[in-house]
């Protein structure tokens, strides 16, 4: 794979990175005569899918060299032994599980390797991406992928990838309508452009529900099409006026945080820098974690419960800082 289709491939690869989010776990694997791993430091793991992880590999991948023939039944291999592992632990939200396979060709259906990780229970669907025009091997990729509860898609120019990319998602959302289940999701924080560029001292956090809509015609409901996404836009001062001021006291305060433990609001959360007489938004300010604002909180005992959904009360002793930070009590 070289020339156009390798970047047919990785604009596939930072496209596929694109439509992953926080609750997501993810790992790139190159192969040729051998296996590695984009990020070498993530060997053998799968990182959260949050906007570092996925700037970081997509800067690894734009960096990826060609040579050699590549090894696909190999890469398959690890790939499943993660997933394996990942489903073993019991990380993440033991949801659906997929492997993306981006190729330009297939020797073989590999029927060998689906054996041994994956069937009968197909646990891990998979999705394969033959890059380029050449259709010789278009009968073994839809072979996988159908023997893989997944899907096969060709992309033979860089103007397909976007359509044929989305195509995994309408698999992956048909037990949810088959099942009614409308998952309903917050997102994490973010600035209103318009109203920044106007007033940025008012510093209008904002927040996003969210929710799938589905086909429910009957003779389409087996297919479990999605149409949509609905959503609205929610300012967080309008969520933290629901806190009971009366039961905070004089120094007490209320803050939110995501259900992966980043800060929706926060009084020492500081999204802003100035630069000269401008003030500008840090990068990823949406993404500081409760533990780097909550010191206190070593043993993440009060993290935890909140990412857990645990509902009572824990006390502990905290530093509150008065005056701009001049002084500090307990």
């Amino acid at each position: 794979m070289k020339g156009l289709q390798m970047a047919i491939a990785k604009h596939t690869i930072t496209t596929i990175l694109d439509t992953l989010g926080e609750n997501d776990f993810v790992n790139i694997i190159a192969y040729n005569d051998y296996i590695h791993y984009v990020e070498p430091c993530f060997k053998g793991i799968l990182v959260q899918a949050d906007r570092d992880n996925r700037e970081h590999f997509k800067q690894l991948v734009e960096e990826l060299m060609v040579k050699g023939v590549g090894i696909v039944d190999k890469a398959l291999s690890e790939a499943f032994k993660i997933l394996m592992q990942f489903r073993e632990d019991g990380r993440g939200g033991l949801c659906n599980q997929a492997i993306m396979l981006i190729t330009d060709g297939a020797v073989e259906d590999y029927e060998i390797v689906f054996e041994k990780y994956n069937w009968p229970d197909r646990k891990v669907r998979v999705f394969t991406y033959l890059i380029g025009r050449e259709v010789t091997f278009a009968d073994r990729m839809k072979w996988i992928a159908c023997n893989n509860k997944g899907y096969y898609t060709q992309i033979s120019t860089l103007a397909d990838v976007q359509e044929n990319v989305m195509e995994y998602l309408h698999v992956l959302s048909r037990p949810m309508v088959i099942n009614h289940d409308h998952d309903i999701i917050w997102t994490e924080a973010y600035m209103d452009s318009k109203l920044f560029a106007l007033q940025p001292q008012s510093l209008l956090l904002m927040t996003t529900v969210a929710m799938p809509v589905f086909s429910k015609k009957n003779e389409t409901r087996s297919h479990g099409i999605l149409l949509g996404v609905v959503g609205s836009d929610v300012p967080l001062r309008e969520l933290l006026k629901l806190a009971p001021r009366y039961k905070l006291g004089v120094h007490g305060y209320a803050f939110l945080n995501t259900n992966n433990g980043y800060i929706l609001s926060h009084p020492d959360l500081r999204p802003l820098y100035r630069d000269g007489t401008k003030l500008k938004p840090k990068p990823n300010y949406n993404s500081v974690d409760l533990s780097e604002v909550e010191w206190e909180d070593q043993d993440e005992i009060l993290r935890t419960a909140m990412i857990n959904g645990e509902t009572g009360s824990l006390t502990m002793d905290v530093k509150v800082p008065v005056d701009k930070g001049v002084r500090w009590y307990r």
